[in-house]
This record gives C-alpha cells, structure tokens and sequence, in this order.
C-alpha cells in the first residue's frame, strides 16, 4: 500500500514541480504588475500545498505516517529539481541558489549536484522501501 502512495506523491511532486517552473518562468517579465507578487506567493502556496497533497495519505492510514511523511520527503529531494529545471528552461543539474534548502545542497552536491542529489535520495528511498519489504 505504501508504494501507491509513494507513486501518488511521486506525481503531485512532478505536478507542483512543473507549475513553479511555471511561476518560475514569469518572474522577470514585466508585463504584468501582479507578476512578481504572484511568484513569490506560488513559492510559498506551493510548499503549502505538498503538505495538504501528504494530509490525505496521513489520515487514510495513520499507522504508516512516520514512514509516509519520509517516503515523500525523499521523493521530493530526489524528484523535484530535475523536473523543475527541465520545465523551467535551466540545466539539467543545476542546483537552486535562493532557498535555504538550495544553498546547503549546493554546499554538498555542487552548483551542479542536482542528479547526484537525485540519485543520493532516490537510492535511500529505494533502500528503505526494501528494509520495508523485508522487515516492515
């Protein structure tokens, strides 16, 4: 059961990754006076919204909540910058340079870690769903 939420939230992650990309992609254009103010309220309702997309999964099966809330944790660490950068136009492995998160990953992976972060998360998410299968 925790594999279909984990492919759940694997879409919404690729979903909100795609429209910041989307608000991502209007915040120099000046064309309209609500642009600016528009992205930097996605930036913060998008976070929002990862987290009301996790309520669902948390109230259906309260017993798996621990394990639910890190499957996506390192769903969206694997996931998101990759899709983002692809939507957005950017390089493929450029890692953010503006949130907290971006600056301390940038400081691990390198300004262009994005799939070694990807591939770090990803390989702890799949090795915790096998200690999950065996010993869950």
């Amino acid at each position: 059961m925790i594999y279909a939420f984990q492919l759940y939230y694997l879409v919404i992650t690729l979903l909100l990754a795609g429209k910041d990309a989307d608000s991502y992609l209007l915040k120099d254009r000046r064309d309209n006076p609500l642009s600016y103010a528009r992205v930097k309220r996605w930036h913060r309702d998008g976070m929002l919204l990862a987290l009301a997309c996790l309520l669902p999964l948390l109230a259906w099966m309260p017993f798996l909540a621990w394990k639910t809330c890190i499957a996506a944790l390192l769903i969206r660490l694997s996931m998101f910058d990759l899709a983002f950068n692809t939507w957005a136009s950017l390089p493929e492995g450029y890692l953010g340079g503006t949130a907290w998160a971006d600056r301390l990953f940038v400081r691990i992976f390198g300004q262009q870690g994005a799939y070694w972060k990807a591939l770090t998360f990803f390989s702890l998410l799949v090795g915790l769903n096998v200690l999950n299968h065996f010993y869950g």
